[in-house]
């Protein structure tokens, strides 16, 4: 993801929160956390660089002020469709390597790997 992201002049990891914020309605910055495994204070610092770069845009929630809900800008539409793109093709090209069991394995093994290294994980909803 690193290396694709690189032609735009942006990370592996802005690119996937492109297309996790952009394929769902209402992220707030909480839900990025989780779904990235980073802290609070790596989400903020990440979430600024990339409303510098006008990716995105954080509005209070109205639910909880406290909450920041996070958007694409119509600026990064066209990136964020990219990234989106990008992620199904390389699920694909995995969907036609691996047999679901295969898929399991590893996804168990590098959960495992993780955790060994002091990580936390967390299943994925998609």
């Amino acid at each position: 993801m690193d290396n694709y992201a690189k032609q735009f002049g942006l990370t592996g990891t802005q690119m996937s929160i492109l297309d996790f914020i952009g394929t769902r309605t209402d992220v707030l910055q909480r839900d990025i956390e989780t779904e990235f495994n980073i802290q609070r204070s790596t989400a903020t610092v990440t979430l600024q660089r990339m409303e510098k770069q006008d990716l995105v845009e954080r509005h209070p929630s109205p639910n909880d002020s406290r909450q920041k809900i996070v958007t694409v800008t119509s600026a990064a539409k066209p990136l964020q469709e990219r990234a989106s793109n990008y992620i199904t093709q390389q699920q694909n090209a995995i969907n036609a390597e691996f047999s679901s069991t295969e898929q399991a394995l590893i996804t168990q093994m590098l959960h495992r790997f993780i955790e060994l290294n002091g990580g936390h994980t967390h299943e994925r909803t998609n």
